[in-house]
């Protein structure tokens, strides 16, 4: 009992002491509360509070927006109008590549065909010297009968034209060596012979006997009267001796010197005609001016001979490298 009566006794205190502590714990919840909204109310507002939904702030931000949106417009028809710029000089750029392009192309085929002209001009000139040469040869052998300076002009042309490698130039380099070959292989020319012939007798008439009068007689081996008598008694033909006086026997040697020149000048020319007539003529004059002795037969005998000699040649196919040249460029000529 006693044990009961004391646990009843404790108990009555604590009842007694609750309701301060409530009291106390509230107090101290309420300046808790008090300080915390004390200080949160001098705090600065927060940096990332939420956005301001006022119809101000929000008119402000819409205002902004558009702003933005025109600035956005503006930058964007700049871009679009750089780009548009830039598209056309690209254009541009693109159009002057290509003409550049198509211009070197251009160029590539002047230059070319300029190649090829120059090509061809250079051959055109080295025919023309090869034609030249030829023609010279030609007119050497025609004309003046120079049958070395023929093969020299011939031997220059195919020199010139051993440069040009087309093989449509071989047959006529054969034809131009045949030709040589045979100009090579001629006998001397028989104008040579013709003209010794009348220098050894322009070189024997002063060593001829002459008739007229006033000359010693001719050398002969008859009796020492014999001589007497032709030193007193002067017989010759009237027909083929008549010049007595020394005035006409002077023209007629100057008439004989005549007739040689005119035979060398008929010479030069390969005019046989003419040159046969002028040994004619050379021979009625010996006999009209020398006395007829061994030395003056045998002249004579030897301008007989001589008058029947040929003065050209027998040449060769003469000009026949120039004629097919000549077909040859008349050929290329004609075609596209």
């Amino acid at each position: 009992m006693d044990t009961e009566h004391d646990e009843i006794s404790e108990s009555r205190p604590s009842r007694g002491s609750s309701p301060l502590a409530w009291l106390l714990a509230l107090a101290l919840l309420a300046l808790v509360a008090v300080g915390g909204w004390w200080w949160w109310t001098q705090q600065p507002p927060a940096a990332d509070a939420g956005p301001d939904l006022s119809p101000e702030a929000l008119d402000a931000r819409l205002l902004e927006t558009e702003q933005a949106a025109a600035s956005l417009r503006r930058n964007q028809q700049t871009i679009e109008q750089r780009l548009g710029d830039t598209q056309a000089r690209t254009g541009l750029l693109r159009e002057e590549v290509l003409g550049l392009g198509q211009r070197a192309a251009i160029l590539e085929d002047n230059l070319r065909e300029v190649t090829a002209q120059a090509a061809e001009g250079a051959e055109a000139l080295r025919l023309d010297e090869v034609e030249l040469l030829l023609g010279m040869a030609q007119a050497r052998q025609a004309v003046a009968g120079d049958t070395e300076g023929a093969v020299r002009s011939l031997v220059l042309a195919q020199q010139a034209l051993a440069a040009m490698t087309d093989p449509q130039f071989i047959s006529l380099r054969q034809t131009l060596a045949q030709e040589i070959s045979a100009l090579r292989a001629l006998p001397a020319d028989p104008r040579d012979d013709a003209a010794g012939e009348l220098d050894a007798l322009e070189a024997t008439l002063p060593r001829l006997s002459s008739r007229a009068p006033g000359a010693p007689p001719a050398a002969t081996g008859d009796s020492r009267w014999q001589r007497i008598l032709d030193a007193l008694v002067q017989v010759r033909p009237s027909s083929s001796q008549d010049l007595i006086s020394p005035a006409d026997r002077a023209t007629g040697e100057a008439t004989l010197a005549l007739e040689l020149a005119l035979a060398r000048t008929a010479l030069e020319r390969r005019d046989e005609a003419a040159f046969r007539a002028s040994l004619t003529r050379i021979d009625q004059w010996l006999q009209r001016l020398y006395a007829d002795d061994a030395t003056l037969r045998e002249r004579r005998d030897r301008l007989r001979a001589l008058a029947e000699r040929p003065l050209s040649p027998a040449l060769p196919d003469a000009g026949a490298t120039l004629q097919q040249l000549r077909d040859l460029r008349r050929g290329r000529g004609a075609a596209p």
